[in-house]
């Protein structure tokens, strides 16, 4: 038998016990120390934040990058203030991406200088921001910007291919849809004689003003080529890359969005007849085929929603499409489902 313990002792053992406890859970709440002697002397003045892409969409500021050590999840960026003497050159050298990443994500324009105080986000990896909009699924997220969809998931730390309407998606490698076009045509293509000469009217319309047409918002890159009543008549599918849509008894073509007009020809060119196509930078081409009159001629930047052509039915057209306009989305020279760019 052991003697009976003092109270006195069994008192201070326990609050000797319950001191630890506490100390330990405040240790693991608090962040690493890391000596001042070690940072950068502009990170132990104004220590840059983290913010992490979280899948209900919204940002979620963290703690510090330097007091965390390093990037702990794959979509996370850094919210980096400006300090005096830095430019954009600089910034991507010392986070590793490129200058032109940091441009994109931060909505500025080409040659924009940076100013001190100015807070910019910079991802961790080369690529553009998404903001996934109702409807979009992962896959045909992949399919808009030409990257894989697996690079994607591991990227935001997808699993399932779970999305929401809102989040925002880091997408590696990949560049704006939309960017203006950086090379104007400088020699517009001859422009040939139609097969059959419109009419007085019809070649006045195409040199009157230029109109610009704004559907209902669908959230899509790109907005629908015709006025809202018109229906699509033919889907994409192999042999058919690209929508065929149709207003009854013919309407008004758009342009898709801003751009260059590379294309503006008359005559039979393999099936298009009368056809379009608009550079609007980054590889993103947009064709519009069959058109009965065009508005505009190759050079000539068109504003998104400007009216560029009537629907017709010149070229290869038969069966039940009739008067439509064919309307192709290519990029990089990939044609892609319009779908996925006008919804």
């Amino acid at each position: 038998m052991y003697p009976p313990a003092d109270p006195t002792v069994l008192w201070l053992s326990r609050r000797v016990k319950a001191l630890c406890t506490v100390g330990f859970i405040v240790s693991t709440l608090l962040p690493p120390y890391i000596p001042k002697a070690a940072l950068a002397p502009e990170e132990v003045t104004q220590p840059t934040q983290q913010f992490l892409l979280v899948e209900d969409g919204f940002l979620m500021k963290s703690s510090s990058l330097t007091q965390q050590g390093a990037r702990r999840a794959y979509a996370k960026g850094t919210y980096h203030t400006v300090k005096a003497g830095e430019s954009l050159e600089k910034l991507a050298s010392r986070y590793g991406i490129s200058v032109e990443t940091i441009v994109w994500s931060n909505n500025l324009e080409q040659g924009t200088a940076i100013q001190p105080n100015q807070e910019l986000l910079i991802l961790p990896v080369d690529g553009v921001l998404h903001s996934v909009k109702r409807g979009q699924t992962l896959l045909g997220i992949a399919e808009i910007y030409g990257v894989p969809i697996d690079q994607i998931a591991s990227q935001n730390r997808i699993s399932g291919g779970f999305i929401m309407a809102g989040q925002e998606l880091i997408i590696p490698g990949g560049k704006p849809i939309v960017r203006a076009p950086t090379q104007v045509a400088t020699a517009p293509r001859p422009v040939q004689q139609p097969t059959t000469q419109p009419s007085v009217q019809e070649q006045q319309q195409a040199v009157a003003a230029p109109t610009v047409y704004t559907p209902e918002p669908s959230g899509g890159v790109l907005q629908k080529p015709c006025s809202d009543v018109c229906f699509i008549t033919q889907y994409y599918h192999a042999g058919h890359y690209a929508l065929d849509l149709q207003e009854r008894g013919g309407g008004p073509i758009y342009a898709a969005e801003a751009g260059t007009v590379i294309r503006a020809d008359y005559g039979w060119n393999g099936g298009y007849g009368n056809v379009i196509e608009i550079d609007h930078g980054n590889g993103l081409i947009t064709l519009y085929g069959h058109n009965k009159a065009l508005n505009v001629k190759a050079g000539d930047y068109a504003q998104r929603g400007q009216k560029i052509a009537d629907m017709g039915a010149t070229g290869l057209v038969y069966g039940p499409t009739g008067i439509h306009v064919h309307f192709e989305v290519q990029l990089r020279g990939v044609k892609k489902n319009p779908l996925l760019y006008i919804q």
